[in-house]
């Protein structure tokens, strides 16, 4: 019988970590992943009207790409009679890990060169399976690499591309690719231009044999601008070129008119601070470390021009939110593991793999603490771990769905999820406890009651809940996930939803 080798056993771990937490992690962490994926692609599948969407949508700033991508799978899921929204999801976010596993795989194999230690050879192996380990299984990894959003297939397309262009064996098919994936990445997330500009730049200033490269790039990069067109030309019934229209919303709100986002603005300092904290402080340490000693020692490399214009771009922007980060946070297992081969080289061999195996120690502890909590949760505030639990608890029963205001799991805001209604759940909005009487309760029904901490902490007469008969029989988030947030996770507990049905 032939031997597993440790990069085998590494992925084999990987995919069914990146399974589980596909299956668990239903629902959305930001509502761009739901409103302008999921329920775009139903306009085409049949269960939205573009009154049913958002503003995006009639503006025409959205390449819809992955909404046409949605529309395919379903379409082919539903051949094989696969048509409850929970089923899909998973499978769509099951492909979206796969892939990214993939991608993951082949850079691995084509930028391990990359980390060669010149006074002790014999540390690479161990250098090169930290370095497989890290991109795969550092715990924030599958979390996020299962998010069928824009940010995380931006990142995939755009690993697939840094791949291509460091393979040892670089011919013009490889450039011709690296721009082909470039252009993906860009259809997916338009602000990963910012990182192509690194890109970019570091060619003009260092690449060798620049014109050709170049030429071979904008022709694959071409290629995927040109698929968009087509896409969004189907998707919108008109003529439009999306990335001109989303620069130019931006450019025209936010420059021309000399106006603060209406999302909300954030400090120069954002992004350190979420780079620092998020990934818990001992990550969070070892990102701005291994950047500066790049930097200082390898500050010709690629990935830095590419993440630090990344970076820099979108500190001048106001708005900000820690999703931006997401599509270069998977590249900083190298930055880690080049830091350990730049350790071993600078000081005595003993120190050094003693520092490297405590941050790996630390690294395999925080994972192991925080993967099984975000592999076996829903995502962001569990909204939808709620939505399910109805889905599969009341099946086929009438419900009375009571709710305070933003506490509605299946309408948190202004908009429906139409993707994950049931035709069997009726809503049934109050606008205080006062308000939860006998006109409220339906006969026949499953009478079910919902709110937010917000109110159960802020506001009186939250003792009606239980008087009137309710009973707490689901929270969006469990206490041990909220203990154990400080370290792995961050969470406005005000917006954690409790689920309550009517006992007797």
């Amino acid at each position: 019988m032939a031997k597993l080798s440790l990069t085998s056993i590494l992925i084999f771990i990987s995919v069914v970590v990146f399974t589980i937490t596909a299956y668990y992690s239903v629902g959305f962490f930001h509502a761009d992943e739901h409103f302008q994926i999921l329920e775009f692609a139903g306009v085409k599948a049949g269960w939205n009207t573009p009154n049913d969407l958002v503003w995006e949508y009639h503006n025409q700033i959205r390449s819809t790409i992955q909404p046409s991508i949605a529309f395919v799978f379903i379409s082919i899921f539903k051949l094989f009679g696969i048509t409850d929204p929970y089923t899909v999801s998973f499978l769509l976010r099951e492909i979206t890990g796969l892939t990214l596993i993939l991608a993951l795989v082949f850079f691995y194999r084509n930028t391990k060169h990359l980390i060669q230690s010149r006074k002790h050879p014999q540390s690479n192996k161990l250098f090169h399976h930290l370095f497989l380990g890290f991109l795969l299984l550092i715990w924030y990894v599958p979390y996020l690499g299962v998010r069928f959003s824009s940010e995380t297939w931006s990142a995939i397309f755009l690993i697939f591309a840094m791949g291509s262009f460091c393979t040892p064996k670089k011919t013009w098919k490889t450039i011709v690719f690296t721009g082909i994936f470039f252009g993906f990445s860009f259809l997916f997330r338009f602000q990963i231009a910012f990182a192509i500009a690194g890109f970019g730049i570091h060619h003009l200033i260092f690449g060798t044999d620049k014109l050709k490269t170049t030429l071979l790039l904008f022709a694959g990069f071409s290629l995927p601008l040109l698929i968009g067109v087509l896409i969004d030309h189907w998707f919108y019934s008109d003529w439009v070129f999306t990335p001109w229209e989303y620069f130019w919303t931006f450019f025209k709100n936010d420059v021309l008119n000399d106006t603060a986002s209406s999302f909300g603005t954030s400090s120069w300092d954002y992004y350190f601070n979420r780079m620092f904290h998020l990934p818990t402080k001992l990550i969070g340490s070892l990102i701005f470390l291994s950047l500066t000693a790049v930097l200082l020692f390898k500050g010709r490399s690629v990935f830095l021009w590419m993440i630090l214009s990344f970076l820099l771009v979108h500190i001048l922007i106001e708005h900000k939110e820690e999703r931006f980060l997401f599509p270069i946070l998977f590249f900083f297992p190298l930055f880690f593991v080049q830091f350990f081969q730049l350790l071993i080289d600078a000081i005595p061999k003993k120190i050094a793999l003693t520092l490297i195996g405590l941050c790996s120690l630390g690294i395999l502890t925080t994972s192991l603490v925080g993967l099984p909590i975000l592999a076996t949760t829903s995502t962001g505030l569990g909204r939808n771990g709620i939505t399910r639990f109805i889905h599969e608890n009341y099946q086929g029963k009438p419900v009375n769905l009571i709710s305070m205001p933003y506490s509605n799991p299946y309408s948190p805001w202004f908009l429906n999820e139409r993707f994950y209604l049931d035709p069997n759940v009726s809503f049934n909005p109050i606008n205080k406890f006062e308000e939860l009487d006998s006109t409220r309760i339906k006969k026949d029904t499953v009478n079910l009651f919902v709110t937010t901490v917000f109110f159960l902490e802020k506001y009186p007469k939250k003792e009606r809940i239980e008087k009137f008969g309710f009973r707490l029989v689901k929270k969006s988030v469990s206490d041990y996930q909220l203990k154990m947030d400080r370290y792995v996770r961050e969470i406005d507990d005000q917006y954690v939803t409790y689920l309550y049905e009517l006992k007797r």
